[in-house]
């Protein structure tokens, strides 16, 4: 509306619609809040409110229906519990709580990943692993020569598998397994959970894949023997002796 006061028949003139049908649009953006009316004289006169004017308006709409939200999801109970193993639908879903997840960790965290996955998480995991956390990655590229600062990397070929696979598993407490379409818009399948049982189990099992996985590619390249003994002891040290796997599951097991 380029021309602050002017009458609906005016506007009708203007953008070639119909009387009727220009005032009944007026009328809804009166009631959305992006036009202002004046009643004060025999005609009713509109102006359009600053475009900026009306996008803190709906921001601070947005914001407020955010804490109502907020306030009515926390009346409707606590989190899920952590025995509950739930399945994720959408890669929306899947991104942000692996997201969560490598955020979350703070003494370990394992990845186990191929290419389009590791494009969407890369940063997060290389400043998880700069924030002191102990991070193995067992990245399944054709490339075979991925690198994450910070991070022990475990390069193997993409397997002849569908989809795009991503594990991800913060201090032996919570995991996400899923495989997504390689376009990236869709969910094979997806699974969260925080059972603390499970999740040890996770931990050890990919753990163990990835140490596996740097033997055989050594054996297969002809390493010496005592190269591949030493990067074995190298790696088991680091993430097989007194794993946080190991030590949860230690632990819950002498609780029973």
């Amino acid at each position: 509306m380029s021309e602050p006061g002017i009458t609906g028949y005016r506007v009708a003139k203007i953008t070639g619609k119909p009387v009727p049908n220009t005032y009944k649009i007026l009328e809804n953006l009166e009631k959305a809040g992006a036009v202002l009316v004046d009643d004060s004289g025999k005609s009713r006169l509109y102006s359009a409110v600053p475009i900026g004017d009306y996008v803190d308006t709906i921001v601070r709409e947005i914001e407020q229906s955010r804490k109502i939200l907020e306030k009515d999801i926390q009346s409707v109970g606590k989190s899920p519990p952590e025995e509950g193993v739930y399945r994720l639908t959408t890669v929306h879903q899947v991104y942000h709580r692996a997201e969560k997840i490598i955020c979350s960790a703070v003494s370990s965290l394992l990845v186990d990943i191929d290419p389009n996955p590791l494009t969407h998480l890369k940063d997060s995991i290389a400043k998880t692993a700069a924030g002191g956390v102990k991070t193995l990655v067992h990245i399944h590229s054709n490339a075979m020569d991925k690198s994450i600062p910070g991070c022990e990397v475990v390069n193997s070929c993409k397997l002849d598998w569908p989809g795009e696979w991503l594990i991800v598993q913060a201090d032996a407490k919570e995991y996400l397994i899923a495989i997504i379409t390689p376009d990236d818009r869709r969910v094979y399948q997806a699974v969260w959970s925080r059972n603390p049982f499970i999740a040890p189990c996770i931990y050890q099992g990919y753990m163990n894949k990835a140490i596996l996985y740097r033997v055989l590619i050594m054996i297969g390249s002809g390493k010496p023997y005592e190269e591949v003994k030493e990067e074995l002891h190298r790696l088991w040290m680091a993430f097989g002796v007194d794993d946080p796997g190991t030590l949860a599951l230690q632990k819950l097991l002498k609780d029973l």
